[in-house]
């Protein structure tokens, strides 16, 4: 006797049509299905169907009926099996696009970190539309539930999911290197920004933010190295594949015996780790700092406290706004300056320069201090060079910024930019302002070829 299981799928049996008539069976997706109720049989044979006709429908009216009402009954059944399915089909379609709808809002929310409340709102909205522009709709929206403790569980699976894809993809990596970047946020909260760039066994490059974690007291280097040695346990990151960890200039990431950077460099030696770990001062941030050089500092000062003069009175600040609409600028308010977000200096400079008749007009009405300052062109002058000599630091910044930006980019970029300025020197000594489009439109006997 054969030791072989019997499998019914290498018989190849095949649905005979008589056994429509006969028995009021047809063939969906493979099997025998019944046309009077729905039933399917193990096995496509005629046994099978015999024995299902025989015990469940020989004794009904189905079995009396002629040959040509048979044909008509078995087409009228045929179209509700047909029907019924597609109900069915729809109605399961239909849940599932609802429920992503739901998981789309509640993804858009917390990227506009907006909260969970407004889901309510969003819905209210939605439902006006569709009474609006397809009433037959209404019964699909209202089954859709933004509320917010949904839009919670929503953004919270969600999370879960990134966080398990992320420490799925970053324990995979063969080598890898870290950032690390702490501010201050606008609640004085220390944020500290973890950033992750490896290197997979196929060579392929991964690069990804991997966790903002907050500082709630002193943020001292060992502050920060107990916090990345958390979040490096929580992704199941090992040590040993750590090539370089890259941070600012702050004493607290650099210092020698007590800065962050060194304390985990100690740490990985004392777990025996041979890999050497290389400590790198961030290009951006180096920029930065070059950049600040370039404050032409009796012009940024003077700028600061003017605008701050404006914006920091309610009064002063509201007589302005009227005063830029009276005249329809294009503009309808000025900007502030951050010294954190430096970037925001070139905006509020070219904010200035635009609107200077203004100020100097407002300055003038309300009496306020430095309004002299916008009628001495060699000021307006030094004004204009800042400015363009700002926008084009903004627009190096912009470059080296980005996802899957190599230091090899970052190094040519700065390269390049460091040419430019021999060229822009070297033009600006013989009066050529080619590329300081707003020092080009001053008064060329006001402008020093020292500054």
């Amino acid at each position: 006797m054969s030791d072989k299981k019997r499998k019914v799928d290498g018989e190849h049996r095949v649905f005979k049509p008589d056994w429509t008539e006969d028995y009021f069976f047809i063939e969906r997706f493979g099997q025998a299905q019944c046309l009077i109720c729905f039933k399917t049989v193990a096995v496509i044979k005629l046994f099978n169907i015999r024995r299902h006709w025989e015990t469940e429908h020989a004794t009904s009216h189905f079995a009396s009926i002629s040959v040509t009402q048979r044909k008509d009954t078995i087409l009228k059944l045929t179209e509700n099996l047909e029907k019924t399915t597609s109900l069915f089909r729809k109605q399961t379609t239909d849940a599932a696009k609802v429920t992503r709808a739901s998981y789309e809002v509640s993804r858009l929310l917390a990227c506009k970190m907006k909260p969970f409340s407004d889901g309510d709102f969003i819905k209210e909205c939605l439902m006006t539309v569709v009474n609006c522009v397809c009433p037959e709709k209404c019964s699909t929206f209202e089954s859709m539930s933004l509320s917010s403790r949904t839009v919670r569980r929503r953004i919270e699976e969600m999370s879960s999911n990134v966080q398990d894809s992320l420490k799925a993809s970053s324990s995979n990596l063969f080598a890898f290197s870290l950032a690390l970047d702490e501010s201050t946020d606008t609640k004085d909260t220390a944020q500290l920004a973890i950033f992750i760039r490896g290197v997979t066994s196929e060579l392929l490059v991964y690069e990804e933010f991997l966790q903002l974690v907050p500082l709630r007291s002193t943020t001292t280097g060992q502050d920060i190295f107990n916090a990345v040695l958390q979040c490096v346990e929580k992704h199941s990151l090992d040590l040993s594949h750590l090539v370089s960890v890259t941070t600012d200039g702050a004493p607290a990431m650099i210092g020698e015996k007590k800065g962050a950077a060194s304390l985990l460099v100690h740490h990985c030696e004392a777990a025996g780790h041979t890999q050497p770990i290389h400590k790198l001062h961030c290009i951006i941030h180096q920029e930065a700092l070059c950049a600040k050089s370039a404050n032409l500092v009796d012009v940024m000062s003077v700028v600061v406290k003017i605008v701050n003069s404006i914006l920091s009175h309610s009064l002063n600040h509201r007589q302005f706004q009227l005063l830029l609409e009276e005249v329809n600028e294009h503009y309808i308010d000025l900007l502030y300056f951050c010294e954190v977000r430096w970037l925001s200096r070139g905006a509020m400079l070219s904010r200035v320069c635009d609107l200077k008749q203004e100020i100097s007009n407002f300055l003038h009405q309300k009496k306020l201090p430095y309004a002299d300052k916008f009628s001495d062109p060699r000021w307006l002058a030094r004004l204009a060079l800042l400015t363009d000599i700002t926008t084009h630091l903004n627009a190096l910044n912009l470059k080296l910024q980005g996802k899957e930006v190599l230091v090899t980019d970052m190094y040519g970029h700065i390269t390049a930019f460091e040419v430019k300025l021999r060229l822009w020197e070297a033009q600006l000594a013989d009066s050529q302002f080619a590329h300081f489009p707003r020092l080009a439109a001053c008064d060329p006997d006001t402008i020093d070829p020292n500054t």
